[in-house]
């Protein structure tokens, strides 16, 4: 879990990361869209704002499921009014099975990957 703004004994941080609702079947209902966070966990600001958005939002979410191993990466799978999904910042969006291509915000994927790499080869690499 992370410290973000809310602070590490938060109990609404808490619960996000802790809530698991049950799936849903089949498309989103009418009016509701589906998202995908994921941040990588070395970079505070992006951590900060999922979860800053994440408790701003979690109330008017219909599903939420925390994904991410939490060692690397943070994350969940959203579903909820299609209003609201369109405010999730484009830094935050994923690509996912859940979402679907269509639905993850763009943004500059090289320099994320780029950011990714360098931290996948520092811990593997690199280590010694």
């Amino acid at each position: 879990m992370s410290a973000g703004d809310a602070g590490p004994d938060s109990d609404p941080l808490r619960a996000l990361y802790g809530r698991v609702d049950p799936e849903p079947e089949g498309s989103p209902a009418p009016g509701h869209a589906r998202a995908s966070l994921c941040v990588d966990v070395g970079d505070g600001d992006d951590v900060a704002a999922a979860e800053r958005w994440m408790l701003a939002h979690a109330g008017r979410l219909t599903s939420v499921r925390s994904t991410g191993c939490g060692c690397c990466v943070i994350g969940w799978d959203i579903e909820g009014p299609a209003a609201l999904i369109a405010t999730l910042p484009a830094a935050l969006g994923a690509t996912s099975d859940w979402a679907g291509p269509a639905a993850a915000p763009r943004r500059a994927a090289i320099a994320r990957g780029r950011r990714l790499w360098a931290r996948w080869w520092e811990r593997w690499v690199c280590r010694g």
